[in-house]
């Protein structure tokens, strides 16, 4: 009679583990909302593109609520207007400095500014910014 217990006992504990790893297993959820207000936030660009940001390139941007972005791609400094309207993302002509970087940040300079241009749509996930558009991509995390 103890085997028996004890064997009804080691099903039960067995099959409670199971429901509960089946449980931490399932998948999470992944419809996010369209992040409605990126502004008066500083956004400091983790990757661009899938790759992350190389060196010591602190590449940053600001978007106001009145339409102005303005930030860093590493080595020159940019500003613009951009707009935001029914999901839809654009930035307007850019004005940029024209400081000698090494050809390593000019490059990683050049797909930061590429991306930000084609950018389309963007998504705050887990309070982190997404960014995408005509095959580019861009990734930030709010700083301070």
């Amino acid at each position: 009679m103890k085997f028996s217990t004890l064997k009804q006992y080691s099903l039960l504990a067995l099959t409670a583990c199971a429901i509960l790893f089946a449980a931490g297993c399932a998948p999470k959820q992944t419809n996010y909302p369209t992040y409605e207000n990126p502004t008066e936030t500083k956004w400091i660009a983790e990757d661009i593109d899938g790759k992350p940001v190389q060196g010591f390139a602190h590449i940053w941007m600001r978007l106001d609520s009145n339409g102005k972005i303005y930030g860093s791609g590493g080595c020159n400094s940019f500003r613009g207007n951009y707009s935001y309207n029914n999901g839809i993302f654009r930035t307007g002509p850019l004005a940029t400095t024209r400081k000698s970087c090494s050809k390593g940040m000019n490059l990683q300079e050049f797909k930061f500014m590429q991306a930000l241009d084609r950018v389309e749509t963007m998504q705050e996930r887990n309070g982190m910014l997404h960014m995408e558009g005509q095959g580019n991509s861009l990734l930030f995390y709010k700083g301070h």
